[in-house]
């Protein structure tokens, strides 16, 4: 799919993140030249680069993750700064890993390199006492939370059960837990009991219902919503346990339309409120009484960004673009029902080949050490309806998942 843009056609383009692969590619895919930092450093990911670097180094017989002597998003800010320094940069896109340590890109910020959300707009987007009180007068509701400063304090806490545990940053779902108990909710919340030292802080209610996510464009004063999709979180399709990982986007999603309207409405007072630029993500739940509750904001590029390109043949990278240049769509765009899913290990072992099955990107390095619960790939389908690609992306997901070995020479 060749498609080139006159706003990004040329411009070299730094990208960071926890996976930058995607924005590299819908840039790449306009006409930009792109330096990537990235975590994975999967296979596909050179192909989508002029110059990138990695955190992982993958290699066979190697276990995929390792521990870091700094902050990831430090890591991450690290290497870009290492891999551009003879470079001139136009601008830099920030994608995952620094929604709750944006700080960090003071020196990007002061360099006037940020095409997205400045540093403020992020740490408010970011602030869920402050979306609290912004949302009073909104149709949306938001969980109950409470933070937890030591182990006395978990007895003493009057709390409703169920409810979940999680750190004060817990991206694509990951370090939270579901509570029933009070045995289960001090064992959840330290870090390894009877270790006093609490490791996940914050109580919040649990919300049964659907996941929702909504993409916006924004140019810091108006906005328009690009898309409303589901989330796939913690399926066992994908490779997980019911948990609350996240494991990728449908679309369309099957809610009233009544719904999508209030989703689109407040979607917009939110950014416009916050004066939110680019490409913003905003991720809602639907519960069984029709009530709507804001998750989270994620003022950067979302994980929906290559199903929307696929199922709607448009550039999102081009459209965040255009909107920090004061510019949003004249029109509604149409997408096709699309699919995607994460594929995690059900087991520990060693991932074959997986290059050649078709739809599948973020390509784990073939011979490279998983445990259960590592991410091996992204499936992508887009087709007629939301079961077929369902359907295609599980049978696709199955059989990478057979094919990881157990190989107790390196387990």
């Amino acid at each position: 799919m060749a498609r080139s843009s006159s706003s990004l056609n040329g411009k070299k383009i730094g990208v960071i993140g926890f996976n930058a692969r995607p924005i590299a590619k819908s840039l790449k895919l306009a006409g930009a030249e792109t330096y990537v930092s990235d975590y994975w450093g999967d296979l596909d990911l050179k192909s989508v680069s002029d110059a990138c670097i990695a955190v992982l180094t993958p290699v066979p017989d190697i276990r995929q993750r390792k521990q870091l002597n700094v902050p990831l998003h430090q890591a991450l800010l690290d290497n870009y700064l290492e891999l551009t320094k003879e470079t001139n940069i136009d601008h830099v896109i920030i994608g995952s890993g620094f929604d709750d340590h944006s700080d960090i890109l003071e020196p990007l910020e002061k360099c006037e390199l940020l095409l997205g959300c400045n540093i403020r707009q992020m740490k408010n987007a970011r602030d869920r006492a402050g979306l609290r009180r912004m949302i009073e007068d909104l149709d949306v509701k938001m969980p109950r939370e409470t933070m937890i400063s030591s182990a006395e304090e978990i007895e003493s806490k009057a709390v409703q059960f169920p409810c979940i545990v999680r750190k004060k940053d817990s991206g694509g779902g990951s370090g939270i837990r579901l509570v029933h108990n009070k045995n289960q909710l001090r064992q959840k919340m330290l870090k390894n009991p009877p270790n006093e030292e609490i490791y996940r802080p914050i109580i919040q209610q649990y919300i049964s219902g659907k996941d929702i996510s909504c993409s916006v464009l924004g140019t810091g004063k108006e906005s328009a919503v690009l898309s409303i999709q589901g989330q796939l979180i913690g399926m066992p399709t994908a490779g997980r346990n019911c948990d609350f990982a996240y494991c990728g986007n449908y679309l369309p999603i099957a809610i009233e339309s009544k719904y999508k309207r209030m989703i689109s409405e407040i979607s917009k007072k939110i950014c416009n409120r916050l004066h939110l630029r680019g490409s913003i993500g905003i991720d809602y739940l639907l519960d069984t009484q029709g009530d709507l509750w804001l998750m989270e904001i994620n003022p950067r590029f979302q994980g929906t960004l290559e199903i929307l390109e696929i199922a709607g043949d448009i550039s999102v990278t081009s459209l965040h673009f255009e909107a920090i240049q004061g510019e949003l769509p004249s029109s509604k765009f149409k997408f096709r029902p699309a699919t995607k899913m994460i594929v995690y290990s059900r087991k520990d072992g060693v991932i074959s080949d997986i290059s050649n099955f078709s739809n599948v990107v973020d390509i784990s390095p073939p011979g490279i050490v998983v445990k259960r619960g590592d991410p091996i790939c992204t499936i992508l389908e887009a087709a007629e309806t939301i079961s077929q690609c369902y359907c295609r992306a599980s049978n696709i997901a199955l059989e990478i998942q057979r094919d990881v070995s157990v190989n107790y020479d390196v387990l």
